[in-house]
């Protein structure tokens, strides 16, 4: 059974991280960021397994703990391919960006319920020593737990801060589209049609997630992608109902008379 744990957390480590390099443009560039993230959970699993080892716990625990490593570590493949080959979607991206936290929470939920039912287990021990014991091993893994949180949390924070600093560029664009709308409107009266803007803006495509709304005259809506929620972008977040994260903002322009 450990055996075959070891080679599911291995195995799922692989898989999710060929898959991930594979949607985020390869190894050479997704090391440090994309795959890392995909790992996070993988780190924490084997950490978990690492410690049952070095720890004497009760059979059922490791049972158990041994159990959901293996459905965990094997999910995040399946899911990364059901996102990418089989429900494939305008999202799927971050859909499968959030899958390595989907993985992680469900991890330390794993860890949290194996080490309160060891502690059940071992609280009716008779024996002074046994106690002292049991209280040293409870107080080392309520460390651990508490230590792997907080730099789960601190990952999590910085994967958010590249995710944002990589979208920087694309607001400063977007900044500049809304600047040229603006004077247009201005100085003709209306507003620029979906032509005129690709015109000016050749590299501003449907391909990268530009989009442009219009009446060509009195209306018009610009959508920008991002990677995260962002203080600095301008317009209205528009909400993933798959992973309840910003995908894009949306901005509406209102010039001249209506029709």
């Amino acid at each position: 059974m450990r055996l075959l744990t070891i080679i599911a957390v291995a195995l799922g480590a692989f898989c999710s991280s060929w898959l991930m390099a594979f949607v985020y443009g390869g190894w050479k560039h997704g090391v440090l960021g994309y795959i890392a993230w995909a790992l996070m959970p993988y780190a924490i699993l084997a950490t978990i397994l690492l410690c049952s080892r070095l720890f004497s716990i009760d059979r059922s625990v490791w049972l158990l703990s041994a159990w959901a490593s293996i459905v965990i570590a094997l999910g995040g493949p399946f899911l990364y391919y059901d996102a990418m080959f089989v429900h494939v979607d305008a999202q799927g991206m971050l859909v499968v960006l959030m899958i390595p936290v989907i993985q992680t929470a469900l991890s330390m939920i794993v860890a949290v319920v194996s080490l309160l039912w060891q502690w059940r287990i071992s609280r009716p021990a008779t024996k002074s020593f046994q106690k002292t014991v049991g209280k040293i091993r409870c107080m080392k893994l309520v460390k651990f737990i508490l230590a792997t949180s907080m730099i789960s949390a601190t990952i999590f924070y910085i994967m958010i801060s590249m995710l944002q600093y990589k979208d920087k560029g694309t607001i400063d664009t977007a900044k500049e589209v809304d600047f040229y709308i603006t004077q247009y409107c201005k100085v003709n009266n209306r507003l620029p049609t979906s032509a005129c803007l690709h015109e000016r803006f050749p590299d501003l495509s449907i391909n990268i997630g530009w989009f442009y709304f219009t009446d060509d005259q009195t209306w018009l809506k610009v959508q920008y992608p991002v990677r995260w929620r962002n203080g600095d972008a301008i317009g209205t977040p528009n909400i993933s109902e798959f992973t309840a994260t910003v995908y894009s903002y949306s901005i509406n322009y209102f010039c001249g008379k209506a029709k």
